[in-house]
């Protein structure tokens, strides 16, 4: 059974996760804000680009601090038990978007995220 420290650790790491993914994704949205519709980047003009923008660099300071809390989980509890916690940032992400961006969620996701937490909450206990 995992303690209320551990819980909160893990819960920790997936809300980092899920920033992280919120950063990256205004990241990218700002890259193609700047551009004309139907105009895309190359690999190189998209990375060059990127580089310009406070967002990456805060997105992955975020991944940063979560591998370091990351690592501090795997010396205290087992992989099988720990890694399903990491499906939160799943859950959190897509939720998180429909605040941030707009984006729509649909009947799936809902009945995919119950089971996605369900399997947290049978795994955990």
């Amino acid at each position: 059974m995992l303690t209320y420290i551990q819980i909160f650790c893990l819960i920790g790491f997936a809300l980092l996760m899920s920033l992280g993914q919120i950063l990256f994704k205004k990241t990218a949205l700002t890259i193609s804000g700047s551009m004309s519709p139907g105009e895309g980047l190359g690999l190189i003009d998209g990375i060059i680009k990127a580089l310009s923008i406070p967002w990456l660099y805060m997105a992955l300071s975020v991944y940063g601090v979560a591998t370091i809390l990351w690592l501090y989980i795997l010396q205290r509890i087992p992989l099988p038990l720990a890694y399903p916690f990491a499906a939160l940032a799943m859950v959190i992400v897509p939720i998180a978007a429909t605040f941030i961006f707009g984006d729509k969620l649909t009947w799936s996701y809902w009945i995919g995220a119950f089971l996605i937490f369900s399997g947290i909450v049978i795994i955990a206990r």
